[in-house]
Formats: structure tokens, C-alpha cells, sequence
């Protein structure tokens, strides 16, 4: 299973909206997908079919998972029938568990990780959104992540802050997953607009262009339409230009985590 993260402390990057196509498109290739949510708004959630207020009653969701000593991730996955490639691990409104979660003393980067152990034999990929913050929900999911991707949209303050998040990641990195990928991707992009040729630019020489998608997410009505309808823009327009960027950023992901010479070495030899 690999492991996909997108992470910003900022919000308005396009994280969500990203983390919901990337998911999305690689089960309608075929893939099988995990999503976890670890944004407590549940936006993710919410765009994928699941019932916040429901939830919320419920308090099946991923930080009660990580809270649930004896807890199965199974247990508490959603799963809608319109994506049967597709599970997630959902996330709602929930006052006391940030509280709990912080409180913990032992290991508490690691729960996610621990409670994903058995998953890794199920799905492909797992695809994980990260709230606008550094807390502990994110550094859960940093601690999983292959690739951890940073959205970074056009404007003028899209690189403020970021010396945190990059110093926050290469510690995550350090302790637990040096082969960590890390590499920003330009989102709600205009390559026509000279704003935003200057932020690429600026994303570039910060990154170095080896660490920069060349994949760049348009700024299109499309994309927040789909939403609202509680759709990924890839299942419901095929013809949107934002389509083909998230189909090519798949592409380019696959390529960077070696999925592409993994998939030939087992057609080749028959192996799934």
C-alpha cells in the first residue's frame, strides 16, 4: 500500500479538494483506495458520501480509531456503493477527541500507523487529508506517508508559513521514513495570469523543480461544482480540463512511487 499525504497548515490551498480526485482517480483506474480524513470539518467525508450528523452520533471515525485501544479499522470504515473501490475512514465534528489526542503521552504519531498495519495487505493506495494545522492528526498521517504532497495555490501569501510545515515534515522524515518523497504541487493555477507564473516561480526556486509537480491544478468553476454535488470532477466531467490535470498528476505520482515498474514486473510475470 502506498501512501499518500497532502498537507498545508494553510487553508484555501485546494488540499481537500486534491486529496478527493487523487482518491477518486485512482479507483476508476482500477486501484484499490483507502481515504482517511483526518480534517475534523469532515469536508472530505462529506464529499464522499458520508452523513456528518450521523457522525457524529455515531463517533465512528478515524480519531475515535486511533483512540480505540482494541478498535479494527474495519470497524469503523464507510463505504459507498457507488465506489466500491473506494473505503474511508470518515471524520466529523467531535469536541472532546483533538483534547484526548493531545493528551496522549506514548506514541501518539503513531496510532494511525499502528492501527493501518493489517490495511496494507487490502488496498493499493491510501490517500490521507490533513487539517490546517500541525497538531497530532497530521503528524499521524506524516508519519505514514510515501509521498507527502504540498498544495500551494496563487497568491501572494502562499508561501508564508511554509518554513514550518517543511521543518515539521523533514523532522517527521528523519524519525520515521527517510525514503519520504516530498514535493509541492501548484494548485487553483492560471499559467496565463503573470500572478501566477511569478508564485510557480517563487515554488520552484524554493522547492527546486525535481520537488514541484509539473502537473499544475487550473483554477476552474468545474471542480467546485462537482463538490457541491458531492463529486470528484474526474467521475462527473470527463471533458474538464481539471479531469485531465488530476489524471496527469496520478500519472506523475505513480511514476515517483515506482507503481509503473511495479505494475510491468507483475504483468510480466503474472503476479498481482
Amino acid at each position: 500500500m502506498k501512501t499518500i499525504v497532502l498537507a498545508n497548515h494553510k487553508g484555501g490551498c485546494a488540499k481537500t479538494t486534491t486529496a478527493l480526485n487523487l482518491a477518486v482517480g485512482l479507483a476508476l483506474k482500477g486501484e484499490r483506495v483507502l481515504v482517511v480524513d483526518l480534517d475534523l470539518q469532515g469536508n472530505l467525508s462529506a464529499a464522499l458520501g458520508a452523513d456528518l450528523e450521523e457522525l457524529e452520533q455515531s463517533k465512528r471515525t478515524v480519531h475515535r480509531l486511533m483512540l480505540d485501544p482494541n478498535g479494527d479499522y474495519t470497524q469503523y470504515l464507510f463505504r459507498n456503493p457507488e465506489r466500491p473501490r473506494l473505503d474511508l475512514l470518515p471524520a466529523s465534528l467531535d469536541v472532546d477527541v483533538k483534547p484526548s489526542l493531545d493528551a496522549l503521552s506514548v506514541n501518539r504519531e503513531l496510532r494511525l500507523k499502528n492501527k493501518l498495519i493489517q490495511a496494507k495487505r487490502h488496498y493499493d493506495y491510501c490517500v490521507i487529508d490533513t487539517p490546517p494545522s500541525l497538531g497530532v492528526s497530521t503528524l499521524n498521517g506524516l508519519v505514514m506517508a510515501d509521498l507527502v504532497i504540498i498544495p500551494i495555490e496563487t497568491s501572494l501569501f502562499a508561501l508564508l508559513g511554509l518554513a514550518q510545515l517543511l521543518r515539521t515534515v523533514a523532522e517527521v522524515r528523519l524519525a520515521h521514513s527517510p525514503e519520504q518523497w516530498v514535493m509541492a504541487l501548484s494548485t487553483i493555477h492560471n499559467a496565463r495570469q503573470n500572478l501566477d507564473k511569478q508564485i510557480r516561480a517563487k515554488v520552484v526556486a524554493k522547492f527546486t523543480e525535481q520537488f514541484v509537480f509539473n502537473t499544475t491544478i487550473p483554477r476552474l468553476v468545474s471542480v467546485g461544482e462537482a463538490t457541491a454535488r458531492l463529486k470528484a470532477v474526474v467521475e462527473s466531467d470527463s471533458d474538464s480540463p481539471a479531469t485531465f490535470a488530476f489524471f496527469q498528476l496520478t500519472g506523475e505520482i505513480r511514476s515517483i512511487l515506482g507503481d509503473e515498474e511495479e505494475r510491468e514486473t507483475r504483468n510480466r510475470f503474472g503476479t498481482r
